[in-house]
């Protein structure tokens, strides 16, 4: 294996959770390099697998993420020439005008030639409903430039399942170049303890040991109290930044503070901060 491409799988790989997604993710670059290998043996092409991929789940899941390191991947196995995730939603694309919107759509597509352009919420795209809407402009230039550019540029489509759904049974175009779907699915609460540590960890701060158990209900207690607007690792991003918040207002009355006062997170932050949140 390319040793960029193992070094980026390694990262995928050490992300919180996510399970089915590195089994994806394992399968697809072992496919990629099979049949590049097959190419430079003289063999027959392998049968045509779309590169395109819908990333389906709940917010806070993980998939730009998982999408800004495919697109180093792809570079490295020499699918794409540029390596970058262009992200854009439907406020890049969409325009109230009839015929506005396929020009400003041609123009961010026209960016995202030799990387990869990642659509979020994907399906705000397609509005039955609304027969003045101008999503279908957006969707059938992207198809365009699909065909066109279809060995310089990968598209990932991203959103809720359900939804995700609903985008690809709109256009028979999109069903047959959108082939293989991920799904992220949503972070328990050992994932997001896991997370929170990451974070505690990036940012130089520590975690008391007494803090621990204290810490894993409070993550149980994010997404009981989040409910059906759970947003995974948003929502711990929140209690982290919640917990940061407390230990601040803690050590203004302290004096004397020490380095390791000043990184430590204690029982009484996160129990704050839990209480505080919603």
């Amino acid at each position: 294996m390319n040793e960029v491409v193992e070094q980026n799988i390694k990262e995928i790989m050490s992300l919180p959770g996510l399970k089915k997604v590195k089994d994806e993710v394992k399968s697809l670059v072992a496919y990629l390099e099979t049949a590049a290998e097959r190419k430079k043996s003289g063999l027959s092409d392998s049968p045509d697998i779309s590169n395109h991929l819908i990333f389906s789940g709940n917010p806070g899941t993980g998939k730009t993420t998982v999408a800004r390191i495919l697109a180093k991947i792809f570079r490295e196995l020499g699918l794409i020439s540029g390596g970058k995730l262009i992200e854009i939603t439907r406020s890049d694309l969409v325009v109230a005008q009839k015929g506005e919107t396929a020009i400003k759509a041609a123009d961010k597509f026209n960016s995202a030639i030799d990387n990869v352009l990642f659509i979020d919420e994907a399906y705000t795209l397609v509005k039955p409903d609304d027969p003045n809407d101008f999503g279908q402009e957006a969707i059938d230039e992207l198809l365009k430039y699909m065909e066109d550019y279809r060995d310089r540029l990968i598209v990932i489509v991203a959103g809720y399942e359900k939804e995700m759904h609903r985008f690809i049974d709109a256009n028979a175009g999109l069903a047959s170049r959108f082939k293989r779907t991920i799904l992220f699915e949503d972070y328990n609460d050992l994932d997001l303890y896991q997370i929170f540590y990451k974070f505690a960890k990036d940012n130089q701060y520590l975690i008391q040991g007494d803090a621990n158990n204290t810490l894993k209900d409070c993550c149980k207690k994010v997404i009981s109290i989040t409910g059906d607007k759970y947003s995974n690792g948003r929502d711990i991003r929140r209690f982290f930044e919640s917990s940061l918040q407390q230990q601040a207002v803690r050590l203004g009355k302290q004096e004397n503070k020490t380095k390791v006062d000043l990184m430590m997170l204690k029982k009484q932050d996160l129990e704050t901060a839990i209480q505080n949140f919603g």
